[in-house]
């Protein structure tokens, strides 16, 4: 496998409790990825060393044809859980500070079948890799009919939710369904069923989030008939 030194080439913040960290590969021509996949960062100097791991995961948000850098964004802070040293880190590297990149990896990419519709199902920052499939669909005007259906708890947590929106005015085969928990309640068989038309069968559906949202999402469909076959999934630990 191929590992990369990667320089950290900008730092923001995207969202409640959320930043977002661009790094420049113009080192590396042959460096590429495709919408959805995910890579592993190793920090070799941290700045707080983490006991469990100093390398993560971590979906790419960007588009591939974003050439010459790609980004990653992820939770900081949270209610439930404090943050780890492994973020800590993160977020006190300087600029310039190069990072082991390995990958990229994975298998959450768009299908090839462009008559089968597909359905993103989305929790928080479970967004990143969508983000980049969305992009690289509208860039390329691919003709998949995409729908995304995407739950946080409010509008100020919700990553890239102005770019979705942007998205769906730029691409008519884009359709987004924002959840906010706190004003509207939990997304259900109902609400997916009443975002697709009525019809579930027929699209194929990629399920990413926290585990435990994997796993009541992945529930849901198939009470609703929808076979495994026509399902991804990509689970965040949020380390």
């Amino acid at each position: 496998m191929t590992e990369y030194k990667f320089p950290l080439k900008n730092k923001m913040t995207v969202a409640l409790e959320t930043e977002a960290f661009i790094f420049d590969t113009t080192s590396a021509l042959d460096f590429t990825f495709r919408a959805g996949q995910y890579v592993d960062i190793t920090l070799e100097n941290p700045a707080f060393p983490d006991a469990k791991s100093n390398t993560h995961s971590f979906s790419i948000a960007s588009s591939p044809n974003e050439h010459g850098s790609f980004m990653i964004a992820t939770r900081m802070d949270s209610p439930t859980r404090p943050i780890s040293n492994y973020k800590k880190s993160l977020r006190a590297m300087p600029i310039g500070t190069s990072v082991k990149v390995e990958g990229p990896f994975g298998m959450f990419t768009l299908h090839e079948n462009m008559n089968k519709k597909a359905v993103f199902l989305a929790g928080g920052i479970g967004i990143t890799p969508i983000r980049s499939v969305v992009k690289f669909a509208a860039e390329n005007r691919l003709p998949h009919k995409i729908a995304l259906i995407y739950s946080n708890r409010n509008k100020s947590a919700t990553v890239f939710l102005d770019e979705m929106e942007a998205l769906q005015k730029d691409n008519p085969n884009f359709k987004l369904f924002a959840k906010m928990t706190e004003e509207t309640g939990y997304v259900d068989g109902e609400y997916v069923k009443n975002a697709l038309g009525g019809e579930l069968s027929g699209a194929m559906y990629y399920i990413v989030g926290p585990a435990a949202m994997v796993q009541a999402f992945t529930k849901m469909l198939e009470g609703a008939g929808v076979s495994h076959d026509d399902m991804k999934f990509e689970e965040f630990s949020g380390y």
